[in-house]
């Protein structure tokens, strides 16, 4: 999978591109050698993320694929980015890899966001993302389905057709760096790039009406209507945002009445008028509710807010609740991401909270961090039973396992 979508942006003449798999480092370190691009490896998604930033500041044309839960985790940089814009052009390709999607970040973050089911509809949407990323000056995030993408034959694609160069268009650090001073000018460029953007999608072919009866239904992937009335008429919407508003008014205006079905109210919310929608949420929750998953008598607190937050919210609730049993789980990269001063930061406010680190190659690293850190109690687990031995313990607990809970 890594290797086709490799293939499809060295075809839309990318020159830096950023990774955080080994599968898609891989397919880079293959490709490298015939075409002109430079390729890292990076070591989570913020600093991929930030990285092929930078080199569209610089004019280049840059992309970094990440999935689509970990495009999550680089939320820093992606909200800034829409306000600094950049001077080239930049792609983020997020892979669903699981049930996440990022159709809520087009809104959160003001990224235009387009959603994509074939292998046909990549190949169209990458293009079109690089042309927008150019013309408007914006990072443009793809959503990618989770399949193969059968594109650029690598014997007979000969590279980019041009090698441009490296140049700081403005040479302004604040106006880069969004500082204050910036903010309201570049909020007022933001939202007329919002508007032409709107409207250019307003012909987006990958934007579909298939007419039938008086009862409309709108989603971002046409998978989702498997269930769904085949009689009602159907708007199928890849450009999630900005929604092209008077494509979807004159098919809202045309039906009785219409239904959203969508993952997350990312379209829904963009209809200014409502008075016919309802709304067709396939999947309201993700997973259990925070408090009710129990393991061997703790309370389980997972990363549901980031990577490693799972140390922070324990924190807080252990500080709540003394008496309470809570366990944080991550995994090991998220605690190298995120996790290092949010541990620090609860052994310097006394925590007596378990950690369990899910480990497979980086036990060693965290062993060695922990105890500079002077923790002493650092087990290794073989079986989920035996944390029953660390209940009401009264001192700092981290349980490194081999494996997934």
């Amino acid at each position: 999978m890594h290797e086709n979508i490799v293939r499809l942006l060295m075809e839309n003449n990318v020159q830096q591109l950023y990774v955080t798999s080994r599968s898609a480092l891989a397919a880079l370190r293959s490709s490298a050698a015939s075409y002109p691009v430079h390729c890292d490896l990076s070591t989570n998604e913020k600093i991929a993320y930030e990285l092929a930033l930078a080199g569209a500041y610089a004019s280049k044309r840059t992309a970094c694929i990440l999935s689509t839960e970990g495009l999550y985790d680089a939320l820093d940089p992606v909200m800034s980015s829409a306000y600094t814009g950049v001077a080239g052009s930049f792609v983020i390709v997020a892979v669903e890899e699981n049930t996440e999607e990022v159709t809520p970040l087009g809104i959160f973050s003001k990224l235009p966001l387009i959603v994509t089911e074939t292998d046909e509809e990549l190949e169209k949407a990458v293009s079109y993302a690089f042309s927008i990323s150019e013309e408007y000056k914006i990072p443009v995030i793809v959503q990618a389905f989770p399949g193969g993408y059968e594109g650029v034959n690598a014997d007979t694609f000969e590279g980019p057709a041009t090698d441009r160069k490296a140049a700081f268009l403005r040479k302004e650090p604040g106006r880069w760096a969004a500082t204050p001073r910036f903010r309201y000018q570049l909020h007022g460029e933001l939202n007329d790039k919002i508007r032409k953007i709107r409207d250019a999608f307003e012909t987006y072919d990958g934007n579909v009406v298939i007419s039938k009866g008086t009862t409309g239904l709108i989603t971002d992937k046409l998978s989702r209507l498997e269930f769904y009335d085949e009689d009602a008429s159907i708007l199928r919407l890849a450009t999630v945002f900005p929604l092209p508003e008077k494509l979807t008014r004159h098919f809202i205006d045309s039906m009785d009445e219409v239904l959203v079905v969508e993952n997350y109210p990312a379209i829904e919310l963009q209809i200014p008028d409502r008075t016919k929608v309802k709304s067709g949420f396939v999947d309201r929750g993700r997973g259990r509710p925070q408090f009710e998953e129990k393991i061997q008598g703790f309370t389980v607190i997972r990363d549901r807010l980031g990577p490693a937050s799972s140390i922070n919210m324990a924190h807080g609730i252990k500080k709540l609740h003394p008496d309470r049993n809570i366990m944080a789980v991550t995994f090991e990269d998220h605690f190298f991401h995120s996790g290092m001063p949010a541990y620090i930061n609860s052994l310097y406010n006394d925590s007596a909270s378990v950690l369990l680190i899910m480990v497979s190659e980086l036990g060693d690293e965290i062993r060695r961090v922990l105890k500079s850190y002077g923790v002493e109690n650092i087990v290794d687990i073989n079986e989920i039973a035996e944390l029953a031995w660390f209940k009401d313990t009264k001192e700092p607990v981290v349980a490194l396992y081999r494996g997934m809970i």
